[in-house]
């Protein structure tokens, strides 16, 4: 199982070298998160050379998304936007990254081992995914309960446990001040733009990770972009909703004098040194 990991800037993790086996190349990852049981992980990598893998199949389904640079895939070549969603055991044409290149790469339900093969492994369930994703149209979200402003691009889904991956755009100005959890796991990476909420400031380069059934809202989506994620789900993200809600401190300070003393920050389980000033810190 993996913890809960709200917000963190991508610049405080630490530069590890990257896991691809049989390929040529220098790259270096940033673990975002990880589930120490099966190999599952969300990673930031960057490619200091360039980088070459031949065809064969992973042992966890693997996905690509480009931030930066440009990878090919067999004959098809993409630049920032490409995606690839490689299920376990299925296998990928051979890859290639040019020097510079910075991507996200999600493991899920295994570790990073690869086989060299031409043919699919005999428990390979789903199908290879390849898309352009700054050609693809934005629509609107039409599932109950967010407020209109919302706009998705589809990239994976399993018919079966309805995990699925998605670009998410909140429209400059959208906003929603309720609060709402799932019975699913949501993680994002901010790909662009800026927008606030109640445990922090989310701003490109921010993740996070959070178990279902964590509250968390009170959203505003900033001008003049508004906010893009890369937003993942292990099952269909049924939105609950809170309103009127609150939040009620009582204390007695025992041996300090809290008009002296400043403010003591109370209820935020993360804080990123790299999204701004640690307001309060040290007390």
């Amino acid at each position: 199982m993996r913890p809960h990991v709200e917000l963190i800037h991508e610049d405080d993790y630490i530069w590890h070298p990257a896991e691809f086996p049989h390929a040529t190349g220098d790259a270096v990852q940033r673990v975002l998160s990880a589930d120490e049981e099966d190999g599952s992980a969300s990673l930031r990598v960057d490619f200091l050379t360039d980088f070459a893998r031949g065809e064969g199949y992973h042992l966890a389904d693997t996905e690509w998304f480009v931030l930066e640079g440009e990878i090919t895939i067999g004959s098809e070549r993409f630049e920032k936007g490409g995606y690839l969603h490689a299920p376990k055991g299925g296998v990928v044409p051979a890859i290639s990254a040019k020097k510079g290149t910075r991507i996200l790469l999600y493991r899920e339900f295994g570790d990073w081992g690869f086989e060299p093969s031409s043919a699919n492994a005999d428990w390979a369930r789903e199908k290879l995914i390849i898309l352009d994703t700054e050609a693809m149209e934005w629509l609107a979200v039409d599932k109950p309960g967010p407020k209109p402003g919302l706009f998705i691009k589809m990239l994976h889904r399993n018919e079966e446990t309805g995990f699925y991956s998605r670009l998410i755009w909140a429209a400059p100005g959208w906003d929603d001040h309720r609060l709402a959890h799932h019975p699913c796991y949501e993680e994002a990476f901010t790909i662009s733009g800026s927008m606030i909420y109640n445990f922090g400031h989310l701003l490109p380069g921010t993740y996070f990770f959070r178990p279902a059934w964590v509250k968390h809202g009170h959203f505003i989506s900033h001008e003049p972009d508004g906010c893009t994620w890369l937003i993942r789900s292990d099952g269909d993200l049924t939105n609950y909703y809170t309103t009127n809600e609150r939040v009620i401190v009582e204390a007695t300070p025992e041996n300090y004098d809290p008009q002296t003393q400043g403010p003591v920050l109370t209820g935020i389980p993360v804080r990123s040194k790299s999204t701004g000033d640690w307001s309060g810190e040290g007390r």
